[in-house]
């Protein structure tokens, strides 16, 4: 990740002392942080960009720098930022004269505490300063930790292509005459137009190295290539584009400078250019897929791992026929550009056609894990309700990264809070002492042994939970208002509603719709932990609290016999409403408590989501043994789906405890599920009505992971014969050979039906 697929990536840091010394400059020239961010951008473009490489057919590639300016942090960094370990790494062991090492110990010393991130943690409230005493979640037993980053801007494609970038500069232009008669401030309009005089003279740096590149080939198919280029590069400067070619080039272009990592709905902004050269013979069927696999190239080298959405399908598009119409092509491109990203997502509905369903399972049972699948029958209610809109803004619902949901240019909300329930419960269980660090943490309660009845320790664990959840909350509007203050970015803002018509950046009260996001990751275990307790605690009592604290203690070696009898305890995935009314009863809780901390911080909503990328085995490392009969450090589930290894009763009942989980109180849960090559290839007609039923009876979404029987054993064995094998890992996709051992392990672990 953040390795930005490039040829020929710099060789040295003399791009991040450029950055530096430019940035030293606007802040001594400017008082405005539009001003300075308007230097800094000109310092980073061009000289961030990258050669238009051999198999492109659009411009655009990006290596941004160990130091610069991003929105979020899988682009290099957030904000003003330095990637403090590289730097000094190069430091350590590249060579250098005596100035550029000079330059470097200078950069290092000089970010060390002017970077966005060490502002925003330093400067945190008195109130949680002692809750959230360090960022290093990685390292350090944290039961939460906040997220400092601004994840998931989708900007209103369809305005910029059917404007252009004269006709926004127009729009910035009459929104400033309006100011002007209203005595208001316009150095945020006049910075705005000089950002969009940016992005056409990167337009003019790419044209010219298309036309040098096209005089220098002999290749006459690359000739036609790189004219097309270029054409269309001095052509989106000056007027709106009028094919499908130049709307993928202005889009894509404008989105790198941000640099943007969501590209919305593409079948939306994409399907009237491309229905008008099908249909008037400027483009064939093939030369469509050629962009849109190049497209997708484009997205997979930016790296980021855990975004870089495109998305297609459901309801509210404007033109459904001319989307769906590309959306087959779309497919397509998925299906044949073997890369872990673009992050694909169909949004399906009951009105979806079925040659565009056929394609999606064609593609995932192909071993792509695209599209990820969202069932709009359920998800628009629910999203609607949990985020209290309307349906029209409802059926504009976003996926972003992992699985958070966000709404078209009109809402932002980042997940901008870690928490681990299952660290919370350890905490609970032995009242308010953390096993692994050897210290008190968090708010002190009742322990397990001093509970009387499992309702009176499920209330004491639930404070624990409610503590985090609020203090999570404070510092999500927190870092909003601080981020506000220093940060416009204003090639974001100018196509996000509110923001224009207010004079206001995205973060300074300019978005119509700010919300906040908290990631939960083991709630899982933490509901198979807690059947545990009250059948063989409170119920059976088969296990005194005591032998339970010291098995766990001793991470169960020693004590295989207590350890059996918490893994034989009713575990959610098998359809088991002992387990699973436990999980729901927690989830609601998590979800409703969450909820109840918009009003009380100032933001239109705030709810949490279960969407596992890699923390689940990442944060898992600094909990104990539980009483799930997980071993210290063992991985938790991942996000929505059951504990590796414990869903034993077949598919159906496992889909029946997904199906289970309301989706009206949340931002987003995960489902990954896994299916063997075999298995589709005898009983695939079973499988999609397994699949089909389980969406009918509620089921919101799927991540589907397709391989062959034995093909994790044999990667892992022999991963050079493997690159080219992708998992489903969480909320994201990735080559299998590339993860972590203990992640390829937990994947490994999972059942595959």
């Amino acid at each position: 990740m953040n390795n930005f697929k490039v040829k020929n990536p710099r060789e040295d840091l003399q791009y991040e002392i450029n950055f530096t010394n430019a940035y030293r400059e606007a802040i001594n020239k400017y008082n405005r942080p539009e001003e300075i961010e308007v230097a800094s951008l000109k310092a980073q473009f061009p000289a961030a960009l990258h050669p238009i490489q051999d198999e492109d057919l659009f411009a655009g590639r990006l290596q941004m720098g160990l130091v610069g300016l991003g929105i979020q942090g899988q682009t290099g960094g957030f904000g003003y930022y330095m990637d403090e370990e590289k730097v000094t790494r190069e430091l350590e062991f590249a060579t250098g004269n005596a100035k550029y090492r000079e330059d470097l110990h200078d950069l290092l010393t000089f970010w060390k505490s002017k970077n966005t991130t060490t502002i925003i943690f330093n400067q945190r409230p008195d109130e949680l300063q002692d809750i959230f005493p360090s960022m290093e979640w990685k390292k350090e037993p944290l039961p939460a930790c906040p997220i400092i980053r601004m994840a998931g801007a989708f900007i209103d494609y369809e305005k910029l292509l059917n404007l252009g970038l004269n006709g926004l500069m127009d729009l910035v232009r009459n929104r400033r005459k309006v100011a002007i008669d209203n005595n208001e401030d316009v150095v945020i309009y006049d910075c705005m137009l000089e950002e969009v005089e940016l992005v056409k003279s990167v337009c003019a740096f790419y044209c010219s190295q298309a036309i040098k590149l096209m005089n220098n080939t002999d290749n006459p198919q690359r000739k036609i290539e790189l004219k097309n280029i270029a054409d269309a590069l001095l052509k989106i400067q000056m007027d709106p584009p009028s094919s499908m070619f130049e709307a993928l080039q202005l889009s894509w272009l404008y989105g790198l400078l941000i640099p943007l990592l969501q590209h919305g709905r593409v079948d939306e902004y994409i399907g009237d250019f491309y229905v008008h050269d099908i249909d008037n013979g400027i483009i064939t069927e093939d030369e469509a897929l050629a962009m849109l696999q190049s497209f997708f190239r484009l997205i997979n080298h930016m790296d980021s791992e855990t975004d870089g959405r495109v998305i297609i399908g459901g309801y509210g598009r404007r033109n459904p026929k001319n989307a769906d119409r590309v959306c087959l092509t779309i497919i397509e491109a998925c299906r044949t550009v073997l890369e872990p990203l673009p992050q694909t997502t169909l949004r399906f509905n009951s009105e979806t056609p079925k040659a565009i369903w056929d394609a999606a399972m064609n593609c995932i049972e192909e071993g792509r894990t695209y599209p990820l699948l969202y069932n709009d029958d359920i998800l628009v209610y629910a999203i609607g309700k949990a985020f209290d809109v309307s349906k029209e803004i409802a059926e504009s619902y976003m996926p972003l990264g992992c699985g958070e949901f966000e709404f078209n240019h009109f809402s932002f909300g980042s997940p901008n809070g870690s928490a681990n329930s299952l660290k919370m419960l350890e905490l609970a269980i032995r009242g308010g002492y953390d096993h692994v660090s050897n210290k008190e943490m968090g708010p002190k309660v009742k322990s397990l042994k001093a509970c009387t009845s499992y309702d009176e320790f499920y209330e004491e664990y639930k404070s624990i939970i409610s503590y985090y959840i609020v203090a999570q909350a404070k510092f999500q509007k927190y870092e909003y208002d601080i981020t506000g203050k220093m940060h416009p970015f204003l090639l974001v803002s100018m196509l996000y509603d509110g923001c224009l018509e207010s004079g206001k950046a995205i973060f300074n009260g300019g978005c119509a719709h700010l919300t906040g996001a908290l990631e939960l990751y083991g709630n899982v275990n933490s509901a198979n932990a807690l059947a545990a307790i009250k059948k063989h605690i409170f119920e059976e009592k088969t296990l005194t609290v005591d032998a339970l604290v010291t098995a766990m203690d001793h991470n169960f070696y020693g004590y295989d016999k207590i350890r059996k009898l918490l893994l034989d305890a009713p575990k959610y995935g098998n359809d088991d409403d002992y387990v699973d009314d436990i999980y729901i009863d927690l989830h609601n809780y998590i979800a409703e408590k969450s909820r109840e901390q918009a009003s009380a911080v100032g933001l239109k909503a705030y709810l949490y989501v279960t969407i596992n990328n890699a923390q689940n085995t990442t944060l898992a490392r600094w909990v104990g043994a539980t009483p799930d009969g997980r071993k210290s450090g063992m991985p938790m589930a991942n996000a929505n789906n059951p504990s590796p290894g414990t869903d034993k009763n077949g598919l159906t009942a496992m889909l029946n405890s997904l199906a289970k989980l309301s989706h009206d109180n949340h931002a987003g849960a995960v489902q990954n599920m896994r299916f063997t090559k075999e298995l589709m290839a005898s009983s695939r007609e079973k499988v999609h009505r397994a699949l089909i039923s389980y969406f009918v009876r509620g089921g919101a979404q799927a991540m589907i992971t397709v391989l062959g029987k034995e093909d994790l054993y044999n990667a892992i064995q022999k991963p050079e014969e493997y690159k080219d094998l992708i998992v489903r890992v969480g909320g994201f996709s990735a080559r299998f050979v590339d993860l972590k051992k203990d992640i390829q392990q937990e994947i490994y672990d999972r059942v595959t039906y």
